[in-house]
């Protein structure tokens, strides 16, 4: 979708003019380190009692009814993972932590950020973390500096601002500065925490957009909602997370609030028919998770996180998430759902895939397709490694561009764009275990960025993920991609791989990428560089 989803690879070509004059430049800069401020942010905690809140109450009688458990919902629909957003933000009472790696400023960025000030207004602290390689509109994340109970970090931060010196730092910093926080996560009052693969922007969540993107977020609620605030802590307080304000060395004033205020409410007015239908089910949405036998799953549940120390390098000690994939790998005895957005396990693999143990179980992986990546080149990685995971016994699934809907008529699957992307970053373990995150089976989750996921055992949630997942599979939504058959080569097929699915309810036979000449041109190129499939 964005090229800047992802920072340059590794695997791109060496030195060139362009990085030499870079280096030219570099003697007239001072060193390129993570930047720190003169003087460092105080430390800031969750609160471990919130006292009463409202959603403390509303979760309560849940609580008491499953002692020691959480409370869990799957939000497998872009415009549900938004509401949930924003009515959890609306009844707020004490405290509101963000963590992003990407916030856009578009509408349905505008629409969250109005959603924080609103709290803010009434009281609520709100501290709100985020990358920097997708810091966005430093005008306005600096303005909500200037509202006393709203505070911004970035997470890594290069030291020079302006555009061209940005790229100049990561030519010739890049060990550092290609390391990047992933995670996506969103706590209130210390009650109620929601994590998955979106980040905010329009795309995420199926707003207005002509493109769209797959993904899924979980909801969680009771003990396990600790675990999530001690790991944004982590990264709060760390070294590596600076205040906004220290990035442009001044403070912002009541004028700059002033504008961002106006420019969120001209924003909302664009968004007009979200407001509404978010007005008309907000309450009711909060109601729906809390009651008896509603879509909370309650059983035990794992926060596994990364610490920020891994952005100094990956180690068994600083990579707990991979650790912890691997285990529940090698556990699965029958069967294993993945759904991956970025799948690159290089040739004959690459960490993050070719590190994960043999297991005797079926494995069944949905990727992106060669016309839905919003990253080419990481198709291009994977498209190298497809014949032999066939040939191993694994079932390849690539999303299409147009899938059909999920479910007619489904209240929170109103949006048809006439575009399609995978973002999801799930697996399900023998129907037994659920995994919902931010990791993606490649190198750059295994060594580079800093990931977080929630482990729950649960037959009941994994086996609604797993419904999710195995509609996706579905003819009419994805390809299959198998090895060419002699019924195959009757038909016209010449290359050792076919893709197969459905139009319209009729069984479709594709002989190569389904995609447009120049992305199977592109594509073909970029699997060609070396050492791809082990750098992105």
């Amino acid at each position: 979708m964005r090229a800047r989803t992802k920072p340059p690879s590794q695997s791109l070509p060496g030195p060139n003019r362009w990085i030499l004059a870079f280096a030219a430049l570099a003697a007239f800069l001072p060193g390129c380190a993570t930047f720190r401020p003169e003087a460092p942010a105080g430390p800031t905690f969750a609160l471990a009692r919130p006292g009463p809140t409202r959603l403390g109450r509303a979760f309560a009688p849940g609580q008491e009814r499953h002692p020691g458990e959480s409370g869990f919902a799957l939000l497998p629909y872009g415009l549900e993972a938004l509401v949930a957003r924003a009515a959890l933000a609306d009844t707020s009472d004490r405290t509101i932590d963000a963590e992003y790696y990407i916030y856009d400023h578009d509408e349905a960025g505008n629409f969250l950020t109005s959603r924080l000030l609103s709290a803010a207004d009434r009281g609520v602290r709100v501290r709100l973390l985020l990358d920097d390689f997708n810091f966005g509109s430093e005008r306005e994340l600096m303005a909500l500096c200037a509202h006393p109970l709203i505070q911004v970090r970035v997470f890594n931060p290069v030291a020079y601002r302006l555009r061209w010196a940005r790229l100049l730092e990561y030519a010739i910093d890049f060990r550092r500065a290609d390391r990047r926080m992933h995670d996506k996560l969103l706590i209130v009052d210390n009650e109620v925490a929601i994590l998955g693969g979106r980040n905010i922007g329009d795309a995420y969540f199926n707003l207005h957009t002509k493109r769209a993107f797959r993904d899924f977020d979980v909801l969680a609620a009771g003990p396990v909602t600790a675990e999530a605030s001690a790991s944004f802590d982590r990264f709060w307080n760390s070294g590596y997370s600076v205040p906004a304000p220290a990035l442009v060395g001044r403070n912002p004033s009541a004028d700059d609030l002033a504008w961002l205020r106006r420019r969120v409410q001209a924003s909302g007015r664009r968004a007009a028919e979200f407001e509404t239908n978010y007005a008309a089910t907000r309450a009711g949405y909060l109601r729906s998770l809390e009651h008896e036998g509603g879509a909370l799953v309650w059983a035990a549940g794992e926060i596994v996180s990364d610490p920020p120390e891994k952005v100094e390098g990956a180690t068994p000690q600083t990579n707990p998430v991979a650790g912890r994939l691997a285990e529940e790998w090698a556990r699965a005895t029958k069967e294993i759902l993945v759904e991956q957005s970025y799948f690159v396990p290089g040739p004959p693999g690459a960490p993050g895939f070719r590190d994960l143990p043999r297991t005797a179980a079926a494995v069944r992986i949905l990727t992106s397709g060669a016309d839905t990546t919003d990253v080419p080149i990481v198709y291009g990685a994977y498209r190298r490694s497809r014949q032999g995971l066939l040939a191993s016994g694994i079932e390849l699934y690539e999303y299409r561009q147009q899938p059909a809907r999920r479910q007619p008529g489904q209240q929170w699957d109103q949006v048809q764009p006439p575009f399609a992307a995978l973002h999801s970053k799930v697996l399900v373990f023998d129907r037994r275990i659920a995994w919902i995150g931010s990791y993606n089976l490649d190198p750059r989750s295994a060594r580079l960025n800093t990931e977080i996921a929630l482990v729950v055992p649960s037959e009941r949630l994994a086996g609604e993920l797993a419904a999710a997942i195995i509609d996706d599979l579905s003819p009419e939504r994805s390809w299959r991609v198998r090895l060419t058959t002699d019924a195959d080569r009757a038909r016209g097929a010449r290359g050792p791989i076919v893709w197969v699915g459905a139009v319209n309810g009729r069984p479709v036979l594709i002989r190569h990428d389904p995609a447009t000449t120049w992305r199977r041109i592109e594509v073909f190129f970029q699997a060609l560089i070396p050492g791809l499939g082990d750098q992105l």
